[in-house]
């Protein structure tokens, strides 16, 4: 896991067809997000103090209505990154996929899954780390008091998922739908350190912009050193 690691943060920065994925990627996640700000913000200013007591309309018209805004765009931020990060990143995933063998394993390389494909497996994940965060809401408020509560909860609930994913997208590249759901379960060590190192990354300001790359890139790292073991084994 440290090697895939290692050769994925540095085909990040040393490939230059990775690094342009990374800035499209990127542009499309900030203009979603402050479009979500844009929206939140609208939304705020929308509401009207009527009826509220006379000290609640004071401390909403002297500030209070920015506050609100900008607290509720930063929960939603917090909450929605790793998953729509996730999903814009599955537009771009096999290329990045795509990078790694050509690279690495050049006689080795998978049959290209189709945006279709990309999509919908991107969107099942996002949507599972939504709903997952979104369960978990109340645990992380109650854990706020222990500092570093949250940060684990997020790491170990969010790795079971994103691992899963990002193993099972290079797997299908390579073997039959049925075969590439059911590799993750098959190698659950490598799947939960593809997910919980994901997870981390996604938990850290700025290195948060690149950790679906780099779950992507690990987990094809991770598939290839699993393939070469199986071959090992079977002779």
């Amino acid at each position: 896991m440290p090697a895939a690691f290692i050769l994925a943060f540095a085909q990040l920065w040393g490939d230059p067809k990775v690094r342009a994925v990374l800035w499209k990627g990127l542009l499309v996640t900030l203009i979603l997000f402050a479009g979500l700000a844009w929206g939140v913000f609208t939304s705020v200013a929308m509401i009207e103090p009527e009826g509220w007591p006379a000290w609640a309309v004071r401390l909403w018209t002297a500030g209070g209505d920015d506050a609100a805004a900008v607290l509720l765009s930063a929960l939603l931020t917090w909450l929605g990154f790793t998953s729509i990060a996730t999903a814009v990143m599955a537009i771009w995933q096999d290329e990045i996929i795509v990078a790694v063998e050509r690279r690495y394993y050049p006689a080795e390389q998978g049959h290209a899954l189709g945006l279709g494909v990309e999509l919908a497996m991107g969107g099942r994940a996002a949507m599972r780390v939504a709903l997952i965060n979104t369960a978990l809401l109340p645990a992380y408020l109650v854990l706020l008091v222990t500092a570093v509560g949250p940060l684990v909860l997020f790491i170990i609930a969010n790795g079971w998922a994103l691992g899963r994913e990002y193993l099972e997208a290079v797997a299908a590249r390579h073997v039959a739908i049925g075969e590439s759901r059911a590799w993750p379960g098959n190698h659950k060590w490598d799947s939960w350190g593809i997910g919980v190192l994901t997870a981390g990354l996604f938990a850290m300001p700025f290195l948060n912009l690149i950790a679906p790359m780099m779950g992507a890139m690990m987990a094809t790292h991770i598939f290839h050193r699993e393939r070469e073991e199986q071959r090992r084994g079977a002779a």
